[in-house]
């Protein structure tokens, strides 16, 4: 009895959950997946097509394997990449801006306050402050995106996680 009213709060919990409806990346040979949820953006590829396009995912229909997004209905076997923006090249890239100024000023700093005329402000430090400030900009350009080609190592799968009172019931 005890047993019974402990579990009685968790079955009515789990059949006032809401319903949930997921787009899976698979990927051959790997357990885990990533999952885009309906209000999440999405860029994506069509086959056929070189643009990109943006949207939200608005609704998912698992039966007909349409993604509803905030502007037209497409068919999952139709998208043939994926992109994702990467936050690591913009960090990376203000790091290293931040690098070479504070080289170059500490150096500039150093030789017109040390009193010693054997230092002074070299060319290696030029060198070194202008490849980190251009680095900061190339980086941030190069490895902006990550494209996923849908293939023969990845694929699409739309899922409904919904608690199915059918399954109970019978």
């Amino acid at each position: 009895m005890r047993t019974f009213l402990f579990l009685m709060p968790l079955l009515l919990a789990q059949s006032l959950l809401s319903a949930q409806k997921v787009l899976q990346i698979e990927q051959y040979g790997k357990p885990q997946a990533d999952k885009i949820f309906i209000g999440d953006p999405i860029t994506y590829q069509l086959k056929g097509e070189d643009m990109f396009h943006d949207s939200y995912i608005e609704g998912i229909q698992v039966e007909d394997s349409l993604l509803i997004l905030s502007d037209r209905y497409v068919n999952v076997y139709d998208i043939s990449a994926l992109r994702y923006e990467r936050n690591w090249p913009r960090a990376t890239g203000i790091s290293l801006f931040w690098f070479g100024i504070g080289w170059s000023g500490f150096a500039a700093i150093g030789t017109a306050l040390d009193g010693n005329d054997d230092s002074r402000y070299r060319w290696s430090d030029a060198v070194v402050s202008a490849s980190a400030i251009s680095l900061s900009f190339a980086i941030p350009l190069l490895f902006k995106h990550k494209t996923i080609r849908i293939g023969k190592r990845k694929r699409l799968r739309l899922l409904d996680l919904r608690f199915k009172r059918e399954a109970w019931e019978d």
